[in-house]
C-alpha cells in the first residue's frame, strides 16, 4: 500500500487539505481536457470566421421592415451560396459571411483617418477632359498593386488614404499633373473614384491630343459577384445600403493562423523565463515555471474546447478578437498561478521545517479567498459587457469569460497542485503504475 501523500500536519487550523485531494483535482482536470479534445474533434471543431477560413463578410441595412432572416438565406442559395451565414445584428441590419466571392480589387469598404480637409477637396468632377492616359507599374516586368490615394487638404504633393487599388500595368485615364518636390504626381480615375499616384508608380504616359469629356460613372466597372448579389437583393427585397463590406484572402488567412499561433508561442516562452528567474531564490525554480506553463495549457485547451461548444450550439465563431481574448486569459492564468507560488516562497522562508506540501496548503488556503473576489469582481463587468455590448467584441469576452473562471479553477486544482505531485513522486509512481499494468496485460 502507497503511503499516504501529505502528513496530518500539512492540514491548516481550519481542518481543510487541499493538497492531500489532489487526485481529485487531477481527475477533474482530466475530464475537462478530455471533453475538450473530444468536442475539438467532432467536425466542425471551431466554427471560424472569415479572418482564419477566408471568406466575403457584408453588413447590409435593409429599408424595408418586412425582411426576413430565413428570406436572405434562400436568396443566396439561388444565388449558388448555399454556405452563407446570415446573422440579425439590429433593426433591418444582416451580417452575411459568405466563401471568398470573385470580385476585383477596389470593391472593399475603406477606413479613411479623420482629417481636417475641406470635403470640397474630395469631390470627383462631373465632367473633365482627360490629358491623357498612363499605364501603373514601374516596369512592364511589375508585378502587384498600385494604391491610388487622396490630396489631403487638396495638397496633391501630400497623399494620404488609399482611395483604390488597381493592379500593375493597368491603363488609368489622367485629368491633372502636378510638380511636387519628389517628383511629377498624377491625378487619375481608378475603379470610379479619383485620387493620385506618384511617378514611380507609373512608367507610360501618353498624352490625349484629343481631350474627350468623361464622368467618373464611365468608369465604373462591373465588381463581378458581388454586383450580381446587390441587383438580385435589390431585386427580391427593395433598396439596401452596405454598412460594410470586406473580404479575406486564403493567403491573408493562413497568415493570420500563422501569427496567432506564434503570438501564443512567444507568450508561453517568455512566460516561462520570467516565471523561472522570478522564483530563482526558492529550491529547483525550473519546476514552478513548467507548472506554471502545463497550468497555461490546461486552460487553454479547456477555453478552446469551450468554443467548440459555443460554435455547434450557437454558431460562436473564431475570429482575431478570440486570439485577443485568449491571450488576455493566459495572462489572467499565469497571474493566479504567480500569486500562489509567491505565496509558497514566503511559507517556504517563514517556515523551512515544514514540508512542500504543507507550505502548498497553507497558500493555497491564504489566497483562495482574494483569487474568488478577483474573478468575481472581473465577472461582473464581462457579464454586463456580454449583455450590453455588440457582436465585435463577443468571442473576445466569451473566451476572457471561460478563460477567468478555468484559470481560478486552476490557481487551485492545477499548478501548485503539480508542484507538490512533482516534489512527491506521484509522476513517476504512476507512471511506474501504468507501465507494469501493461506488462500485465501483455
Amino acid at each position: 500500500m502507497d503511503q499516504e501523500i501529505s502528513s496530518p500536519k500539512s492540514k491548516s487550523s481550519s481542518g481543510i487539505d487541499l493538497v492531500r485531494s489532489r487526485r481529485w483535482w487531477f481527475l477533474i482536470s482530466g475530464l475537462l481536457i478530455s471533453g475538450s479534445l473530444i468536442l475539438l474533434l467532432i467536425p466542425p471543431g471551431l466554427v471560424r470566421g472569415i479572418e482564419f477560413s477566408s471568406g466575403t463578410s457584408m453588413l447590409l441595412k435593409f429599408e424595408s421592415a418586412q425582411v426576413q432572416q430565413s428570406e436572405l438565406r434562400q436568396a443566396f442559395a439561388e444565388l449558388e451560396h448555399e454556405e452563407a451565414r446570415i446573422q440579425s445584428t439590429g433593426e433591418r441590419e444582416f451580417l452575411i459571411k459568405t466563401d471568398q466571392l470573385d470580385i476585383p480589387i477596389g470593391s472593399f469598404s475603406e477606413v479613411v483617418p479623420e482629417s481636417n480637409y475641406q470635403p470640397s477637396s474630395l469631390t470627383e468632377p462631373v465632367q473633365r477632359s482627360p490629358e491623357g492616359t498612363l499605364i501603373t507599374g514601374e516596369s512592364t516586368d511589375s508585378v502587384g498593386t498600385i494604391f491610388v490615394r487622396a490630396a489631403l487638404n487638396g495638397d496633391p504633393c501630400n497623399l494620404y488614404a488609399v482611395r483604390a487599388e488597381v493592379p500593375v500595368l493597368t491603363e488609368l485615364r489622367v485629368f491633372a499633373k502636378t510638380n511636387c518636390p519628389d517628383g511629377q504626381n498624377f491625378e487619375v480615375l481608378a475603379n470610379g473614384v479619383m485620387g493620385w499616384i506618384t511617378e514611380y508608380s507609373m512608367h507610360s504616359f501618353v498624352p490625349d491630343p484629343v481631350g474627350a469629356v468623361v464622368s467618373a460613372e464611365d468608369d465604373i466597372t462591373d465588381l463581378g459577384e458581388r454586383t450580381v448579389i446587390e441587383n438580385y437583393l435589390e431585386e427580391q427585397f427593395g433598396p439596401f445600403t452596405i454598412l460594410e463590406f470586406s473580404t479575406v484572402s486564403p493567403v491573408v488567412s493562413s497568415a493570420a493562423v500563422r501569427n496567432a499561433t506564434l503570438a501564443i508561442v512567444i507568450a508561453t516562452v517568455f512566460i516561462m523565463i520570467y516565471v523561472r528567474f522570478a522564483f530563482s531564490t526558492v529550491p529547483k525554480p525550473s519546476r514552478y515555471a513548467v507548472c506554471a506553463i502545463v497550468a497555461l495549457i490546461h486552460d487553454t485547451i479547456i477555453v478552446i474546447g469551450a468554443f467548440s461548444l459555443f460554435g455547434k450550439l450557437f454558431g460562436a465563431e473564431i475570429n482575431l478578437m478570440f486570439v485577443t481574448g485568449v491571450l488576455t486569459a493566459i495572462g489572467f492564468s499565469v497571474h493566479d498561478s504567480i500569486v500562489v507560488f509567491d505565496r509558497i516562497r514566503e511559507n517556504i522562508t517563514s517556515s523551512p521545517q515544514s514540508s512542500l506540501s504543507e507550505n502548498v496548503n497553507s497558500a493555497l488556503l491564504q489566497t483562495m479567498a482574494r483569487s474568488l473576489n478577483t474573478s468575481l469582481t472581473l465577472l461582473l463587468p464581462i457579464g454586463a459587457l456580454l449583455l450590453l455590448g455588440g457582436d465585435t467584441i463577443q468571442s473576445f469576452l466569451l473566451a476572457i469569460l471561460v478563460g477567468v473562471v478555468v484559470g481560478t479553477y486552476s490557481s487551485i486544482a492545477s499548478a501548485a497542485q503539480l508542484l507538490v505531485a512533482w516534489e512527491q513522486g506521484d509522476l513517476s509512481r504512476w507512471f511506474s503504475r501504468t507501465t507494469r499494468y501493461n506488462k500485465a496485460r501483455v
